[in-house]
Protein backbone atom coordinates (compact mmCIF):
# COMPACT_ATOMS: atom_id res chain seq x y z
CA UNK A 1 0.00 0.00 0.00
CA UNK A 2 2.76 2.19 1.06
CA UNK A 3 6.31 1.74 0.45
CA UNK A 4 9.34 3.97 0.96
CA UNK A 5 12.78 3.07 -0.16
CA UNK A 6 16.09 4.87 0.26
CA UNK A 7 14.19 7.93 0.81
CA UNK A 8 16.57 11.04 1.66
CA UNK A 9 15.61 15.05 2.75
CA UNK A 10 18.00 17.46 4.04
CA UNK A 11 17.20 20.99 5.07
CA UNK A 12 20.69 23.28 4.34
CA UNK A 13 23.43 21.25 5.38
CA UNK A 14 21.29 19.30 7.61
CA UNK A 15 20.08 15.64 6.93
CA UNK A 16 16.77 14.95 8.32
CA UNK A 17 15.44 11.81 6.63
CA UNK A 18 18.81 9.24 5.90
CA UNK A 19 18.19 6.59 3.35
CA UNK A 20 14.95 5.98 5.35
CA UNK A 21 13.20 2.53 4.68
CA UNK A 22 8.91 1.55 5.60
CA UNK A 23 6.38 -0.26 4.13
CA UNK A 24 3.09 -0.02 5.67
CA UNK A 25 -0.10 -2.63 4.96
CA UNK A 26 -3.52 -2.22 4.72
CA UNK A 27 -4.96 -2.12 8.43
CA UNK A 28 -1.49 -0.88 9.94
CA UNK A 29 -1.72 1.15 13.27
CA UNK A 30 1.41 2.48 13.78
CA UNK A 31 2.61 4.53 16.97
CA UNK A 32 5.71 6.58 15.69
CA UNK A 33 7.64 7.44 18.40
CA UNK A 34 11.21 9.14 18.86
CA UNK A 35 12.97 12.19 20.18
CA UNK A 36 12.48 15.72 18.52
CA UNK A 37 14.37 16.41 15.80
CA UNK A 38 14.10 12.22 15.24
CA UNK A 39 12.95 13.14 11.82
CA UNK A 40 8.88 11.98 12.24
CA UNK A 41 7.10 15.31 11.41
CA UNK A 42 9.43 15.29 8.18
CA UNK A 43 8.39 11.87 7.37
CA UNK A 44 4.68 12.93 7.61
CA UNK A 45 5.16 15.72 5.38
CA UNK A 46 7.17 13.86 2.52
CA UNK A 47 4.21 11.09 2.53
CA UNK A 48 1.91 14.31 2.22
CA UNK A 49 3.47 15.49 -0.42
CA UNK A 50 4.35 18.43 1.18
CA UNK A 51 8.21 18.16 0.62
CA UNK A 52 9.95 16.58 -2.09
CA UNK A 53 12.46 13.63 -1.45
CA UNK A 54 15.26 11.47 -3.31
CA UNK A 55 14.24 7.84 -3.42
CA UNK A 56 11.19 5.99 -4.00
CA UNK A 57 7.99 6.86 -2.50
CA UNK A 58 4.64 5.03 -3.34
CA UNK A 59 1.36 5.51 -2.04
CA UNK A 60 -1.55 3.67 -2.95
CA UNK A 61 0.36 3.28 -6.41
CA UNK A 62 0.50 6.91 -7.02
CA UNK A 63 3.43 9.72 -6.18
CA UNK A 64 2.27 12.00 -3.65
CA UNK A 65 4.04 14.54 -4.67
CA UNK A 66 3.13 14.19 -8.67
CA UNK A 67 -0.56 12.87 -8.09
CA UNK A 68 -1.43 14.80 -4.70
CA UNK A 69 -4.77 15.59 -4.74
CA UNK A 70 -5.51 11.71 -6.08
CA UNK A 71 -3.49 10.93 -2.75
CA UNK A 72 -4.71 13.66 0.19
CA UNK A 73 -8.70 12.43 -1.51
CA UNK A 74 -7.58 8.99 0.89
CA UNK A 75 -5.89 10.58 3.67
CA UNK A 76 -7.14 12.46 6.93
CA UNK A 77 -4.52 14.24 8.24
CA UNK A 78 -4.59 16.51 11.97
CA UNK A 79 -1.11 17.93 12.32
CA UNK A 80 0.34 18.95 15.48
CA UNK A 81 -0.07 22.32 15.55
CA UNK A 82 -2.76 23.99 13.98
CA UNK A 83 -2.06 26.33 10.44
CA UNK A 84 -3.59 29.75 10.14
CA UNK A 85 -6.76 29.59 8.38
CA UNK A 86 -8.26 32.42 7.83
CA UNK A 87 -11.92 30.70 7.14
CA UNK A 88 -14.68 31.22 9.45
CA UNK A 89 -15.87 27.95 11.21
CA UNK A 90 -18.73 27.08 8.87
CA UNK A 91 -16.38 28.04 5.65
CA UNK A 92 -13.94 25.84 6.56
CA UNK A 93 -16.31 22.75 7.03
CA UNK A 94 -18.10 23.85 4.00
CA UNK A 95 -14.81 24.00 2.53
CA UNK A 96 -13.87 20.22 3.43
CA UNK A 97 -16.56 18.38 2.70
CA UNK A 98 -17.06 20.37 -0.91
CA UNK A 99 -13.48 18.56 -1.35
CA UNK A 100 -14.15 15.02 -0.25
CA UNK A 101 -15.36 12.78 -2.39
CA UNK A 102 -18.06 11.53 0.65
CA UNK A 103 -20.90 13.45 2.28
CA UNK A 104 -19.57 14.40 5.75
CA UNK A 105 -21.08 18.18 6.48
CA UNK A 106 -23.35 16.37 9.02
CA UNK A 107 -20.85 13.91 9.52
CA UNK A 108 -18.57 16.71 10.85
CA UNK A 109 -20.90 18.31 12.98
CA UNK A 110 -21.61 14.68 14.64
CA UNK A 111 -18.09 13.93 15.19
CA UNK A 112 -17.03 17.75 16.41
CA UNK A 113 -20.42 17.16 18.96
CA UNK A 114 -19.14 13.65 20.51
CA UNK A 115 -15.73 15.85 21.01
CA UNK A 116 -17.75 18.53 22.78
CA UNK A 117 -17.52 20.89 20.48
CA UNK A 118 -20.60 23.01 18.96
CA UNK A 119 -19.79 23.71 15.31
CA UNK A 120 -23.00 25.51 15.60
CA UNK A 121 -22.02 28.04 18.33
CA UNK A 122 -18.71 28.52 16.43
CA UNK A 123 -20.18 28.36 12.78
CA UNK A 124 -19.54 32.36 12.06
CA UNK A 125 -15.82 32.63 14.10
CA UNK A 126 -12.47 32.17 12.36
CA UNK A 127 -10.69 29.39 12.86
CA UNK A 128 -8.01 31.08 13.45
CA UNK A 129 -9.18 32.79 17.04
CA UNK A 130 -10.63 29.21 18.71
CA UNK A 131 -8.78 28.08 21.35
CA UNK A 132 -6.27 25.17 20.93
CA UNK A 133 -8.22 22.52 22.26
CA UNK A 134 -11.53 23.43 20.06
CA UNK A 135 -8.86 23.94 16.71
CA UNK A 136 -7.38 20.43 17.67
CA UNK A 137 -11.48 18.92 18.00
CA UNK A 138 -12.44 19.97 14.53
CA UNK A 139 -9.65 18.90 12.67
CA UNK A 140 -10.14 15.59 14.34
CA UNK A 141 -13.71 15.80 13.13
CA UNK A 142 -12.85 16.77 9.22
CA UNK A 143 -10.24 14.24 9.01
CA UNK A 144 -12.42 11.37 10.85
CA UNK A 145 -15.31 12.61 8.86
CA UNK A 146 -13.66 11.47 5.70
CA UNK A 147 -13.58 7.75 6.53
CA UNK A 148 -10.04 8.22 5.07
CA UNK A 149 -8.15 4.83 3.85
CA UNK A 150 -5.11 6.64 5.47
CA UNK A 151 -4.96 8.15 8.79
CA UNK A 152 -1.96 10.17 9.66
CA UNK A 153 -2.18 12.11 13.76
CA UNK A 154 0.97 14.26 14.56
CA UNK A 155 0.00 14.42 18.23
CA UNK A 156 -3.48 14.74 18.16
CA UNK A 157 -4.87 14.63 21.61
CA UNK A 158 -1.94 17.20 22.86
CA UNK A 159 -4.44 19.83 23.12
CA UNK A 160 -7.32 17.97 24.15
CA UNK A 161 -8.87 18.12 27.27
CA UNK A 162 -10.06 14.69 29.09
CA UNK A 163 -13.10 14.55 28.20
CA UNK A 164 -12.62 15.47 24.99
CA UNK A 165 -9.32 12.76 25.04
CA UNK A 166 -11.83 10.03 25.98
CA UNK A 167 -14.35 10.79 22.86
CA UNK A 168 -11.58 10.94 20.84
CA UNK A 169 -9.90 7.50 21.44
CA UNK A 170 -13.64 5.69 21.59
CA UNK A 171 -14.11 7.25 18.06
CA UNK A 172 -10.68 5.61 16.72
CA UNK A 173 -11.82 2.33 18.43
CA UNK A 174 -14.79 2.74 15.86
CA UNK A 175 -13.12 3.04 13.21
CA UNK A 176 -12.71 0.41 10.13
CA UNK A 177 -10.40 -2.31 10.15
CA UNK A 178 -8.85 -1.75 6.73
CA UNK A 179 -8.18 1.40 8.01
CA UNK A 180 -4.46 2.10 8.09
CA UNK A 181 -3.21 4.85 10.77
CA UNK A 182 -0.03 6.46 11.44
CA UNK A 183 -0.01 8.28 14.72
CA UNK A 184 2.79 10.26 16.18
CA UNK A 185 2.75 10.44 19.51
CA UNK A 186 5.03 10.73 22.86
CA UNK A 187 2.34 8.88 25.08
CA UNK A 188 2.67 5.44 23.68
CA UNK A 189 0.69 4.07 26.74
CA UNK A 190 -2.43 6.06 24.90
CA UNK A 191 -2.20 4.15 22.05
CA UNK A 192 -1.83 0.50 23.13
CA UNK A 193 -5.09 -0.35 22.88
CA UNK A 194 -5.41 0.93 18.97
CA UNK A 195 -2.51 0.31 17.26
CA UNK A 196 -0.09 -3.28 15.87
CA UNK A 197 3.22 -1.68 15.43
CA UNK A 198 5.82 0.60 16.91
CA UNK A 199 8.17 2.30 14.92
CA UNK A 200 10.96 4.40 16.39
CA UNK A 201 12.62 7.20 14.54
CA UNK A 202 16.37 8.22 14.99
CA UNK A 203 18.72 10.30 13.28
CA UNK A 204 15.90 9.91 10.02
CA UNK A 205 16.57 6.72 9.93
CA UNK A 206 13.71 3.63 11.07
CA UNK A 207 15.87 2.11 14.52
CA UNK A 208 13.03 0.12 15.84
CA UNK A 209 10.14 -1.68 14.26
CA UNK A 210 7.94 -3.97 16.69
CA UNK A 211 4.99 -6.01 15.60
CA UNK A 212 2.50 -6.19 18.70
CA UNK A 213 0.87 -9.84 18.43
CA UNK A 214 -3.08 -10.22 19.44
CA UNK A 215 -1.94 -12.66 21.80
CA UNK A 216 0.20 -9.96 23.71
CA UNK A 217 -2.36 -7.47 23.88
CA UNK A 218 -4.75 -9.84 24.69
CA UNK A 219 -3.61 -8.99 28.34
CA UNK A 220 -0.98 -12.72 28.76
CA UNK A 221 2.17 -12.74 30.53
CA UNK A 222 5.51 -12.48 27.86
CA UNK A 223 8.35 -14.45 28.00
CA UNK A 224 11.05 -11.50 26.66
CA UNK A 225 14.51 -12.45 25.12
CA UNK A 226 16.91 -9.38 24.21
CA UNK A 227 20.53 -9.24 22.54
CA UNK A 228 22.37 -6.07 22.93
CA UNK A 229 25.80 -5.38 21.63
CA UNK A 230 28.75 -5.26 24.81
CA UNK A 231 28.76 -1.89 24.68
CA UNK A 232 26.54 0.44 27.77
CA UNK A 233 26.45 -0.05 30.89
CA UNK A 234 23.12 1.78 31.41
CA UNK A 235 21.10 -0.84 29.27
CA UNK A 236 22.39 -3.50 31.69
CA UNK A 237 21.47 -1.45 34.51
CA UNK A 238 17.95 -1.01 33.45
CA UNK A 239 17.59 -4.79 32.31
CA UNK A 240 18.64 -6.10 35.92
CA UNK A 241 16.22 -3.69 37.17
CA UNK A 242 13.46 -5.73 35.40
CA UNK A 243 14.64 -8.68 36.93
CA UNK A 244 16.54 -9.95 33.56
CA UNK A 245 19.14 -12.29 33.41
CA UNK A 246 22.03 -13.50 31.33
CA UNK A 247 23.73 -16.55 30.86
CA UNK A 248 27.08 -17.89 28.85
CA UNK A 249 25.87 -15.38 26.54
CA UNK A 250 26.97 -12.25 27.97
CA UNK A 251 24.36 -9.86 25.37
CA UNK A 252 21.50 -12.30 25.53
CA UNK A 253 19.27 -11.24 28.61
CA UNK A 254 15.84 -12.88 28.81
CA UNK A 255 12.94 -12.69 31.56
CA UNK A 256 9.05 -12.43 32.30
CA UNK A 257 7.15 -9.76 32.39
CA UNK A 258 3.10 -8.77 33.14
CA UNK A 259 1.17 -7.50 29.96
CA UNK A 260 0.55 -4.70 32.05
CA UNK A 261 4.05 -3.66 32.36
CA UNK A 262 4.96 -4.43 28.84
CA UNK A 263 4.37 -0.62 27.54
CA UNK A 264 6.17 0.91 30.13
CA UNK A 265 9.35 -1.59 29.58
CA UNK A 266 9.19 -1.02 26.11
CA UNK A 267 9.53 2.84 26.98
CA UNK A 268 12.22 2.29 29.19
CA UNK A 269 14.57 0.22 26.61
CA UNK A 270 13.30 2.43 23.60
CA UNK A 271 16.15 4.79 23.97
CA UNK A 272 18.50 1.84 23.98
CA UNK A 273 17.95 1.27 20.59
CA UNK A 274 21.13 1.44 18.83
CA UNK A 275 22.37 -1.30 21.10
CA UNK A 276 19.58 -3.39 21.03
CA UNK A 277 20.05 -6.02 18.45
CA UNK A 278 17.51 -8.18 18.80
CA UNK A 279 13.96 -8.14 20.89
CA UNK A 280 11.35 -11.11 20.74
CA UNK A 281 8.15 -11.03 23.64
CA UNK A 282 6.38 -14.63 22.95
CA UNK A 283 3.25 -15.11 24.97
CA UNK A 284 3.00 -17.39 27.47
Amino acid sequence: MIKLSNINKSFAQHQVLDELELELKIGDRIALIGQNGAGKTTLIRTLLGQYTAEGQLSMFGLNPRQQRIEVLQKIGFVPQHSPPIQMSVGELVDFSAALSLTPMKDEVYALAGKLEFDIEEQVGKPFFKLSGGMKQKLLIALALSKRPEFLIMDEPAANLDPAGRKAFFDELSLLPQNTTMLLSSHRVDELLPFINRIIEMDCGRIVHDQQLADEIKAGKSLDCKIQITGEGEAIRKTLDSWKFSNGSNPGLYSGKLAEADRTKFFIEIAQFSKQIKELKMEAE
